[in-house]
């Protein structure tokens, strides 16, 4: 059945978003095989499995059936031309070279942009149309889980679900902006036992056998194979190649202005702890962050390690610009610190640890009341890109920081930002791979800690540290192996 449904997955340009006619044998094997997975427990994999493959990519989907799962999670957009795309972030700029929303976009112009960490599958990863990720879930008889991540969507949606015959593939939707969806009889939704996937219990058999015993049909999790293997299915071989090759060119960048230049603008801050309070004051304020934003990365482009660079670098990451708005609060900030850590800049790691441990009391003015979070929550745009930069800075101060972030309780952790235990965890472990980081990692008090430290093990699982690390303190993990 599995190859009568893939039979016909033919590579295609990315470009392409026609919509394949299937043929009668191919509609009945399909319908089939989704009755097959409403039957039992499903495996949803929350955004692709994205240990695998970047996340919400064609591959990350495809990753997940290949380990077990029964389909995915997925976020969807539309850009400014209309076209109906799988993206998570408000943001671009954390996962992508660019800023701004995807409205803000065309899909020609989204397409240009180069993912920041684009994994294995280097410069084929990108963000597919919904139309693209709905054939592949057709051609595996997948489940979905729709997330529409804006208003005014979901008819449009519900119409290519009809059109794409895969009503019976969606057993859950977010309730929020999804009222032609949820309203529809065609719709027959599915109830979770629960999620294994925010502390990593998805890696441990407690854990997972606990979940199962729940009421409800489906489990969701980042990384499939705990529960897959819990319910005997069998882990299959991950493929290497992308789902479509595509032939896109993006384009090259714009000639990149002088050192000089940059670090000019970069200089221009004088407004950077003036809080702009009319709404044309703070478009205006959120350009010139945006502007400082740019500079900065420029510099990157450039491999600038001058001492009036870096200097000027070190400032703006230190008095990153206060906004009321949260997509540009700061903005400038964690583009300097992420700058200077992947420049291996002397004095990088220094800064990043004043920055994770700031608790400032000038954001008052930028405070948002109707979160309710501690002051130094504000000021999240800075931090939390700092344990991926650091991956990129290996040294003992920086294994020092990630240590001591580590030993924090949580209270204390919480009172300098949001937590990001995992993400420490996960830079220690990049930046000293050695079995007796691993070791300590895997004897944590966190569970997601000692989690990722099993998910970083088993994906190096063929060095003999991280699979020595696996046989002493995580042997039930060396099941999860997959080639």
């Amino acid at each position: 059945m599995i190859l009568l449904l893939l039979g016909c997955f033919a590579a295609a340009p990315a470009e392409t978003t026609a919509i394949r006619e299937e043929t009668p044998a191919e509609v009945t094997a399909r319908r089939e095989r989704v009755a097959e997975r409403r039957k039992g427990t499903d495996i949803i994999c929350h955004r692709g499995a994205s240990e695998h493959a970047h996340e919400n990519t064609l591959e990350a989907f495809r990753a997940a059936f290949e380990l077990g799962a029964d389909g995915n999670e997925f976020d969807i957009r539309k850009t400014k031309d209309g076209v109906l795309v799988v993206f998570h972030d408000d943001m671009l700029d954390r996962r992508l070279e660019a800023y701004g929303d995807v409205s803000d976009y065309t899909w020609k112009e989204l397409q240009q942009f180069r993912f920041r960490e684009p994994g294995k599958f280097g410069s084929q990863c990108r963000i597919p149309t919904l139309i693209e990720v709905f054939e592949l879930h057709r051609r595996y008889g997948g489940l979905m889980h729709l997330d529409i991540k804006r208003n005014g969507l979901d008819q449009e949606i519900a119409e290519l679900l009809t059109k794409m015959d895969l009503w019976n593939h969606v057993p859950y939707c977010n309730h929020e902006t999804s009222p032609a969806i949820l309203r529809d009889p065609r719709y027959k939704p599915r109830r979770y036992k629960g999620s294994l996937y925010a502390n990593r219990g998805e890696v441990f058999p407690e854990s997972i056998m606990a979940m199962l015993k729940n009421p409800g049909d489906g489990v969701i999790v980042d990384d499939p194979r705990g529960v897959a293997h819990s319910l005997g299915r069998k882990l299959g071989k991950l493929t290497k190649e992308p789902v479509l090759p595509t032939r896109l060119q993006r384009n090259v960048n714009e000639a990149i202005p002088a050192e000089a230049k940059l670090i000019e603008v970069l200089k221009s801050a004088d407004d950077w702890n003036k809080v702009a309070r009319t709404e044309s004051e703070q478009a205006e304020s959120g350009k010139r962050i945006r502007a400082r934003a740019l500079a900065v990365e420029q510099l990157l482009a450039r491999g600038t390690v001058s001492v009036e660079a870096l200097s000027a670098l070190e400032d703006r990451a230190r008095n990153r610009s206060l906004h009321k708005d949260w997509m540009y609060h700061g903005f400038d900030g964690a583009m300097a610190i992420r700058t200077l850590l992947h420049l291996k800049a002397p004095k990088a790691v220094a800064a990043a640890r004043f920055i994770l441990w700031r608790d400032d009391p000038a954001l008052a003015p930028v405070v948002d009341p109707r979160w309710k979070n501690p002051r130094s929550w504000t000021d999240f745009r800075v931090k939390m890109v700092i344990f991926p930069a650091l991956e990129h800075c290996p040294g003992p101060a920086a294994e020092d920081l990630c240590r001591d972030y580590l030993a924090l309780s949580d209270e204390d952790a919480k009172s300098i930002g949001p937590p990001m235990f995992e993400d420490a965890a996960k830079a220690l472990l990049i930046i000293s791979p050695k079995i007796e980081t691993a070791q300590k990692l895997l004897k944590h008090r966190l569970q997601e800690v000692r989690g990722r430290a099993i998910l970083i093990c088993l994906s190096r699982v063929n060095e003999a540290w991280a699979r020595e690390a696996l046989e002493k303190s995580a042997p039930h993990a060396l099941d999860y192996r997959v080639e």
